[in-house]
């Protein structure tokens, strides 16, 4: 199960105490160019969950640096914080250019690098005190960055910044905590952020209001925190849906998408379907406007991972959601979301099952498509250890080979961003 699949819900299960060894680069070198508006290259998390190693790929899947931070080497200049095995990458591409790993339960610690060697470039922890559980990070101008904290503090008051539940707002040169902005409560329960992306002159931050002791779900939220003033203006809320991840943004910047999962259980598996879907949104208005549903049940047969890529002006990719030794494989989806329910979803790739012949869980994880920028799609597939490859034809996804990483220890792929 991928880290940020798996989330906060069923996440502190599998881990547990997983720091290790300092981490280092490996002398990368890599000769990073880009167009305008394109990543230059993409980075991949490969991770036992207990260790962790980050690739540098082209957008082709090419292997740059097998090795361009991990936990197992040891590190010839000091870091303050070692890296675990619960890092995931932000879910949108910052603009500095730089590589930025989110550290998230047990370390709490964001980590930048410069982005042609993973030589780390600084650290900030951003736990204040108690398991923040950081799950997203924005940076919002050449020196302001938000982080996401899923995580609250049963016992604040004792050091600054320790409520929790909060976007934070750091300082990515001085490497400081600047700011905190709390979001809305509802019903007693936490707003638990997630996702963070940049709509004009906003984030929009996602809710997932979970209880304490993460037993229930309240409805998802998105929530507009004006960047200016750093003040929530705005909330939606998505009745009936729960676990809703971050907000996918298409091509031309007028429609967003939201995928929601459900609440899940420590094996991945949901008890009620109604509660998965995916929502469009016209985001030419604000707050942002409900334009449809396509139930998960309608369109994959099951339960939806929350996170969406865009590979063309209303196609998606997405992924099921899949119970460990559960009945079903997961798959990869392709969605029109402008087709009717029946019809929207056509599967790409299903995971093997298990040596037993059960369901492995969750095995594809993040996801990365380029319209544009060499049209190409990426998705981490943990079950085969390779990124699967399609190429964009128009409003068509043609598969164009699985490609290994080389270079690394042979950790299986998790997670996925571009540089």
């Amino acid at each position: 199960m991928t880290a940020r699949s798996l989330g906060p819900l069923a996440l502190a299960a599998v881990l547990g105490a997983c720091n290790v060894a300092p981490s280092a680069h490996d002398g990368c070198h890599a000769d990073l160019h880009a167009e305008d508006g394109c990543p230059a290259a993409a980075l991949v998390v490969t991770s036992d969950f207990v260790s962790t190693q980050v690739a540098l790929t082209r957008l082709d899947g090419k292997t740059l640096c097998g090795s361009y931070v991990s936990t197992a080497r040891a590190e010839t200049t000091s870091v303050d914080f070692a890296l675990s095995g619960d890092i995931v990458l932000p879910s949108s591409r910052p603009p500095s250019g730089r590589a930025v790993l989110i550290d998230r339960y047990g370390t709490n610690v964001v980590s930048l690098l410069e982005p042609s060697s993973g030589k780390i470039l600084g650290q900030l922890a951003i736990g204040t005190g108690f398991e923040s559980n950081p799950q997203d990070y924005l940076e919002i101008d050449e020196r302001l960055a938000l982080v996401s904290r899923w995580g609250q503090n049963p016992a604040p008051g004792h050091e600054a910044f320790d409520a929790g539940s909060d976007v934070l707002v750091i300082d990515t040169r001085a490497l400081r905590i600047e700011g905190r902005i709390a979001l809305p409560v509802q019903d007693e329960l936490p707003p638990r952020p997630a996702g963070l992306v940049r709509v004009g002159d906003e984030a929009v931050v996602t809710l997932q209001r979970a209880s304490t002791d993460i037993r229930r779900m309240g409805d998802g939220m998105l929530v507009g925190i004006e960047l200016a003033t750093r003040r929530v203006t705005w909330t939606l809320t998505l009745s009936g849906l729960e676990n809703c991840g971050p907000l996918a943004l298409a091509p031309d910047g007028a429609v967003g998408a939201v995928a929601c999962t459900g609440f899940i259980d420590r094996t991945g598996a949901g008890s009620h379907s109604e509660a998965s879907a995916i929502v469009v949104l016209d985001l030419t208005t604000t707050p942002p406007a409900e334009l449809r549903r396509l139930p998960a049940a309608s369109i994959a047969g099951g339960l939806l991972q929350n996170n969406l890529e865009f590979y063309a002006s209303r196609r998606v990719l997405a992924k099921t959601q899949t119970a460990l030794d559960g009945a079903a494989n997961n798959r990869v989806l392709a969605v029109n979301l402008e087709a009717e329910d029946a019809n929207a979803a056509e599967s790409l790739l299903e995971a093997r099952p298990s040596e037993d012949g059960a369901g492995q869980g969750v095995v594809f994880g993040g996801m990365l498509c380029s319209p544009g920028c060499g049209d190409v799609c990426l998705v981490a597939d943990a079950d085969r250890r390779v990124l699967e490859r399609w190429t964009i034809d128009g409003e068509t996804l043609v598969p164009s080979g699985a490609l290994a990483l080389t270079g690394t220890v042979g950790l299986p792929p998790r997670d996925l961003g571009g540089l």
